[in-house]
């Protein structure tokens, strides 16, 4: 009976592993699958809550949450890390909604429409760095990088690599405009 205890408990060991506990910018590279990598600086937090910004006669806003362990996988290897997850709003000046998000589900495997950090201070320099899933064929998909200028106020800065569909596979019946800001230094206020 003893020799099926020790048996059992070595099997337990070997087969049971700790999920490593990284800070939130360090590398995929060379972790272990499930490594968790957390924000345990807070450096997510000033970004969270509602924002407002003005562009071109559009009003956009932002509403930014935190997620705790997103599962996110690469290269056949799944990690978990903290996100801020961006739902927004663009309105044109008469106040009608262009493009909403924010009754959107997120799940992991949809990306469309989705803003979702990627890593904060990657120059070392205040930055949270994002990805935009794009809109309808991914048009618009593309970087956005916050940068804290105090408590109330961050620049936004948006960088859309796909601003054309591809005729041969998407439909000419969908909304390809691109709504979100195209610039850079857009000063948001916290609301």
């Amino acid at each position: 009976m003893k020799n099926i205890l020790a048996i059992i408990s070595i099997l337990l060991l070997t087969t049971c592993k700790a999920q490593q506990v990284l800070p939130l910018n360090s590398s995929e590279l060379d972790t272990s699958v499930n490594s968790y990598f957390k924000d345990l600086n807070n450096e997510l937090e000033p970004y969270i809550g509602n924002w407002k910004a003005v562009y071109q006669g559009k009003t956009v806003l932002l509403k930014i949450t935190k997620e705790s362990k997103r599962s996110f996988t690469i290269e056949d290897k799944t990690f978990y890390r903290d996100a801020i997850i961006v739902k927004y709003e663009v309105k044109d000046s008469t106040g009608q909604i262009l493009q909403s998000t924010l009754n959107s589900d997120f799940a992991t495997s949809n990306l469309k429409n989705i803003i979702l950090s990627l890593g904060t201070n990657l120059n070392s320099n205040n930055e949270v760095n994002l990805l935009y899933g794009g809109g309808n064929c991914n048009v618009g998909m593309g970087d956005i990088v916050f940068k804290k200028i105090d408590s109330n106020h961050f620049y936004w800065n948006y960088y859309p690599g796909t601003t054309t569909r591809n005729d041969i596979t998407c439909p000419p019946n969908l909304d390809y405009n691109i709504y979100l800001p195209e610039t850079e230094n857009l000063i948001f206020t916290k609301q």
